[in-house]
């Protein structure tokens, strides 16, 4: 049996990197923007950044403007149309993404469905002058708890693609499902989906779920635990820890589009660890007006 202090050093630790990241310069708190691009879209301009934007053969394509202020594509200004390759900067980034500045903003771009399955592209501005900070935002936590490291038995399904609707009305994020994880609480079973993120060092296993804290006490769009494989043959998973629970992006910002909890995901007991809500509210608006 591992011991309590070696979980909760270990959590510190992890909680301390996880919050460094949510609130880095150029995290989810500096998004500013969010447009949007459909297939064919030639020559958009956007308010909060220069040139032209397209999509062509399914890239996204920025066109620099003639003269004046321009985008910075990997430490040079283009001279003619170039791809902005999207994953930079994501929660679990990868690809081959290149750093793009306009200013002191980042720009990234993002690939997303609609309902009807078309494609769909997004393009988002990070701001560093106003990113919040861990104080601005009041993200605080439980305090660590052993008893909410439940024992509990993986069963991969291999990936399985699935469009999740999410937050932003009409956006569909794919969110490959890789299996489940069952665990017993309070005598009864629960069979939670698990989500496979793809990221640069391999799959990262991650549970969505809500519970009867979600919104009262915790975020109400629910959250996320990051599962840890126990085998290299990614097939074995023993434990649940809800005390690594934390809140969405959307929690923060309205420039995102985090999925919503799947329906196999809403627990029906007060999960008492982890994250708590936020105490900064972020009204929710639409970025995307589906074309009628």
């Amino acid at each position: 049996m591992t011991t309590k202090e070696h979980l909760e050093g270990q959590w510190r630790e992890w909680r301390y990197a996880h919050v460094a990241t949510m609130f880095r310069p150029y995290g989810w708190t500096a998004l500013v923007a969010q447009y949007w691009l459909e297939e064919d879209d030639r020559d958009v301009a956007f308010e909060m950044l220069p040139g032209r934007w397209s999509v062509e053969g399914g890239r996204v394509m920025f066109t620099p403007p003639a003269s004046g202020p321009t985008l910075s594509v990997n430490g040079v200004y283009p001279e003619g149309p170039v791809e902005i390759i999207p994953g930079r900067n994501q929660t679990y980034g990868h690809g081959d993404s290149l750093p793009v500045y306009f200013g002191v903003c980042e720009v990234e771009t993002i690939v997303r469905t609609k309902d009807d399955g078309a494609r769909l592209y997004g393009v988002r501005v990070r701001d560093p002058r106003v990113a919040s900070n861990l104080e601005e935002a009041g993200v605080t936590a439980f305090d660590y708890d052993p008893a909410w490291r439940l024992p509990g038995v993986f069963t991969p399904t291999g990936r399985v693609e699935h469009e999740a609707e999410t937050v932003e009305a009409g956006v569909r994020e794919s969110t490959p499902r890789m299996g489940t994880f069952s665990f017993t609480y309070g005598g009864k079973t629960y069979d939670l989906v698990v989500i496979g993120k793809d990221t640069a060092t391999g799959v990262q296993p991650v549970a969505h779920v809500r519970d009867r804290t979600s919104g009262p006490i915790t975020y109400g769009a629910g959250r996320v635990i990051e599962l840890q494989f126990a085998d290299e043959a990614t097939q074995r998973i023993d434990w649940i820890d809800f005390n690594y629970a934390v809140a969405l992006p959307c929690a923060f910002t309205n420039f995102v589009t985090c999925p919503l909890v799947p329906p196999e995901n809403q627990l029906d007991f007060e999960v008492l660890a982890g994250e708590k809500r936020p105490a900064r509210t972020v009204a929710r608006t639409m970025t995307y007006k589906a074309a009628e």
